[in-house]
């Protein structure tokens, strides 16, 4: 506030990173009470404030110089020094000093005080505004033609490995770049999201987009170009793919089926009655039994399988989960977990995760279906 609002004015707009102290309730507070507009550039850009990352370089190089304490805590002793000599200094970018954009006259060193004998005589003030007035307009025209210069020569390093440039408009759809961070990021996470929609441009190369490959609420993201590339899907390779994970799921569910029947035939076989009949019929029989041992015991919270499926979690990863069906009526379950069962007082299927269903059926709560016959 004392170094910058009341010595140059009220800003209108605070372009800021995303440190934590230029993002807190007191800045919010400021730029309310000023009437401004804060600026946030999108994570993983620092090229959008580069200006700012750059002084932060120049200032640092500075006082690192004239650091004299080996603690290296004298620091704050040398940063006016510093900002008086990257005022002073002519810049690549306008070609001209920064006070000589900002007050008309270029600063002089405290070595020049020494040998400039020229004496200049003060005129009449209308004059003198005139004159500086003059001055600055000249000033900004030559570091507006210095800057246009400077950024097409940046354009031309940065772009110079860039083949085709991508153009983006709303409406299209796009896959964007996001990999993972933190302790639960592994090698084995997708690091593209995808398919999003491109909803308006945010300026700056930024767009936002809208998230489609989530049936729930809506999410709104901001991007920058950098991070999407376009997103195609053929119509019949979705559906080719489609068609492989329907046969991939089905051969797994008859070899998990075959496999129970396998490990229950030795089981069931001690408690049916010995009847001299055909494989196919003892596997019949077999079905049947299940189904009476069931009748008995309703309390202990069996359940029956419906079916499977794979479905594709927040991680991008496709995971398997079952659905389940309440064998009789759970309010006379003597379990736990009879509540998660019910809906308004009335049973309801559930899917359950691969953890889970090894828990009932190792509970032996797992039965099969008893309306559904086996092909013999």
């Amino acid at each position: 506030m004392q170094e910058v609002v009341l010595r140059f004015g009220v800003f209108r707009e605070l372009l800021t990173d995303g440190a934590p102290e230029l993002a807190g309730k007191v800045i919010e507070e400021l730029v309310q009470l000023l009437q401004a507009h804060q600026v946030n550039p999108v994570p993983c850009r620092p090229q959008l404030v580069g200006l700012v990352e750059r002084f932060h370089r120049s200032w640092k190089d500075c006082v690192a110089t004239f650091m004299q304490d080996e603690r290296q805590t004298d620091w704050n002793l040398w940063v006016k020094f510093a900002v008086y000599s990257y005022n002073s200094a002519k810049h690549s970018a306008v070609a001209l000093c920064p006070n000589e954009l900002m007050m008309g006259r270029r600063l002089r060193a405290p070595n020049e005080l020494l040998r400039r004998t020229e004496v200049t005589e003060a005129g009449e003030l209308s004059a003198y505004h005139a004159n500086l007035m003059g001055v600055i307009k000249r000033s900004h025209e030559c570091a507006e033609q210095a800057r246009k210069r400077e950024q097409e020569r940046q354009a031309r390093y940065y772009n110079r490995r860039v083949k085709n440039r991508r153009e983006f408009r709303p409406g299209d759809l796009v896959g964007m770049h996001n990999p993972r961070r933190g302790k639960n990021a592994t090698k084995f996470v997708h690091q593209w999201m995808g398919p999003l929609r491109i909803i308006e441009p945010a300026g700056y190369d930024n767009f936002v987009l809208a998230r489609e490959d989530k049936t729930r609420k809506k999410e709104t993201i901001i991007a920058h170009v950098s991070f999407l590339i376009s997103y195609h899907y053929p119509t019949a390779l979705l559906a080719q793919v489609a068609h492989d994970i329907d046969e991939q799921i089905e051969y797994e569910d008859q070899q998990s089926t075959r496999h129970e029947q396998e490990v229950l035939a030795p089981v069931l076989s001690a408690t049916a009655p010995e009847v001299r009949t055909t494989n196919a019929a003892r596997a019949k029989r077999t079905r049947a039994a299940m189904v009476n041992a069931a009748e008995n015991d309703i309390t202990r919270g069996l359940v029956v399988e419906r079916r499977r499926r794979r479905r594709r979690n927040t991680a991008g990863q496709y995971v398997l989960e079952y659905e389940l069906c309440p064998y009789g009526d759970p309010k006379q379950w003597t379990t736990d977990d009879k509540d998660v069962w019910l809906n308004d007082g009335h049973a309801q299927a559930r899917r359950t995760s691969v953890d889970e269903y090894e828990r009932l059926y190792r509970d032996d709560r797992v039965v099969e279906d008893p309306t559904v016959e086996e092909d013999v």
